[in-house]
């Protein structure tokens, strides 16, 4: 016959106590608290303790908001990618259904000149079906959010991405 003796408080009595410890436990965290006036011993331990993160009003410098870009920002990747997309819109056809490729599937690299070169996969499911999935638009673009500087937009061809984003540093000017 299998027995089981039980030694000690009922459950009840033990979940309780371990509710009202962890209750004063918790009471101790509270903003402004000093914490509580008693330390409970732990067991030792062999290993180093872990490290913690010292208050940040201790050495910390004070957190610094990230400038605010404007107009006059200079262009990074998001922004050519998003003014390219914005001024080759108009060259596919119902723009409420014209799909651009997402900024992280656009191939948008910075060229010598400090330029932005911009190239992402455009479906058009407007046009015939043979052709809604066969262009991309192409930018190179530079300036500030507020005067982008356009040195080249528009669609081409997907069959002719490859090479066009392989020669992305092109002179401009046809020179």
């Amino acid at each position: 016959m299998n027995r089981t003796t039980r030694i000690g408080p009922a459950p009840a009595v033990t979940l309780l106590a371990g509710a009202v410890a962890l209750a004063g436990l918790l009471a101790g965290c509270a903003p402004g608290d000093p914490g509580p006036t008693t330390t409970p011993s732990a067991p030792p331990t062999t290993s180093e303790p872990a490290e913690t993160t010292p208050p940040a009003t201790e050495t910390a410098p004070p957190s610094e908001e990230p400038a605010a870009r404007g107009a006059g920002s200079s262009l990074e990747a998001i922004d050519a990618y998003a003014l390219c997309r914005a001024q080759t819109g108009r060259f596919y056809g119902d723009p409420g259904r014209t799909v651009f490729a997402p900024f992280d599937a656009a191939t948008v690299l910075q060229r010598d000149d400090g330029l932005w070169y911009v190239y992402m996969d455009v479906e058009d499911p407007s046009q015939e079906p043979e052709l809604v999935d066969v262009a991309g638009s192409e930018c190179i673009v530079g300036g500030t959010m507020g005067e982008p500087q356009w040195e080249l937009f528009g669609s081409i061809a997907r069959d002719v991405a490859d090479e066009s984003i392989a020669d992305y540093n092109r002179p401009l000017g046809g020179a």
